[in-house]
């Protein structure tokens, strides 16, 4: 799916704003507080149900009553869409599709799969097991839509159990434990299918953007492989019951990245982690395209500080031959034209939250752009 048309209302310092989008780059071009992050966060809301910067109240324009977010979108199999999000001030937010109110979020994230790039992206290297259970779970969810269902399910148990463990009444202790095994484990098969599957792809660009040292990328699922769950709870049970909560599950999952005999954070320096970050997420993208059919919007902030030339010429390239729609934002114009040097797309100019026109670069169709009166 294609968002060809975006329409602001009242989003952070942006009053109105309406922009036509190309199949392929769009970069916003500005000095910082122009509001580019804020088209990127609008994306993100209407299509997560959340903003990547804080409290959705936040994203409402200062002394405003509502925001609004609208994205015209095209898809092969589904045809032409209109999505819509609402919020008011104080007040809940409203998700439509075509005018017709959409409860959950999940259902606006199956739509259309979002990559989020921000300038931390070397904590999915770096950073602890829960970031990158957060890749998995995202790759898991869009080949087997109930996961996130089942995820909700088995945190809201593993709360419960944790409660009883750190002083309830261990007598419906059992029950609660069946429970949490029978989900887990069900959890577990789905990530390890993913993570089996999805794993060629990102070996392959791993090796792409970060060829040296060579990273090797393993799936631990949060228990021994030798166990079952239920096996490995009654044996922890003691322990559990001592230190108060579940020391082992789906929540304890990671997706280790070696160098060797070594984790590759000890290893990598920042500029590798980033380049080994990004071929984690341009893997996923190029996992799911080969399964699905699908094409993933990336929403890329401050190119300038992602990777360095030579690793984001790899990595765009890759996403242009994906045939992915890219909306980034760079503050540094010489980063903006090395990005856009003969690749299709456009290029806007941003300031004061209102677009300065729009220039075609390397590419056959003109962009326009409109800022509503």
């Amino acid at each position: 799916m294609l968002v060809r048309r975006l329409e602001l209302a009242n989003v952070r310092n942006i009053e109105s704003l309406r922009v036509d989008l190309d199949a392929g780059v769009n970069l916003l071009v500005g000095p910082n507080g122009a509001g580019k992050t804020a088209v990127l966060e609008a994306l993100h809301l209407l299509l997560r149900g959340r903003s990547f910067r804080g409290r959705v109240e936040s994203v409402i324009r200062h002394e405003q009553p509502r925001m609004t977010v609208v994205a015209e979108c095209d898809d092969a199999n589904l045809g032409t869409m209109r999505l819509s999000h609402t919020r008011e001030r104080g007040g809940n937010g409203q998700t439509k599709r075509d005018g017709a109110l959409v409860r959950q979020s999940s259902a606006m994230a199956a739509l259309l799969p979002l990559q989020l790039l921000l300038p931390d992206l070397a904590e999915l290297a770096f950073g602890p097991p829960a970031v990158r259970r957060r890749w998995l779970d995202w790759g898991t969810f869009h080949v087997k839509h109930d996961h996130a269902a089942n995820l909700r399910d088995y945190l809201r148990v593993l709360r419960h159990r944790n409660t009883l463990l750190r002083g309830g009444d261990l007598r419906t202790l059992p029950g609660w434990t069946g429970q949490l095994a029978e989900l887990g484990e069900e959890i577990g098969a789905a990530r390890r299918a993913y993570f089996d599957e999805a794993r060629g792809e990102v070996a392959s660009c791993m090796a792409s953007l970060c060829p040296s040292p060579p990273v090797e990328i393993a799936y631990f699922q949060g228990w021994p492989d030798r166990n079952n769950l239920a096996e490995t709870l009654a044996d922890k049970h003691h322990s559990d019951v001592q230190s108060g909560s579940t020391t082992s599950g789906p929540h304890r999952a990671d997706v280790r990245l070696e160098v060797g005999a070594e984790l590759a954070a000890a290893v990598l320096s920042r500029g590798q982690g980033k380049a080994i970050a990004s071929a984690l997420r341009l893997g996923q993208a190029a996992s799911l395209m080969k399964r699905e059919g699908k094409r993933s919007l990336f929403l890329i902030d401050d190119v300038g500080a992602e990777l360095d030339r030579g690793h984001s010429e790899r990595f765009y390239d890759a996403l242009g031959e994906m045939g992915c729609q890219i909306v980034a934002t760079s503050a540094q114009e010489e980063a903006a034209q090395t990005l856009m040097e003969s690749r299709r797309g456009q290029m806007f100019h941003m300031k004061h939250g209102a677009l300065n026109g729009g220039t075609s670069e390397a590419s056959s169709n003109e962009t326009t752009v409109t800022e509503p009166k």
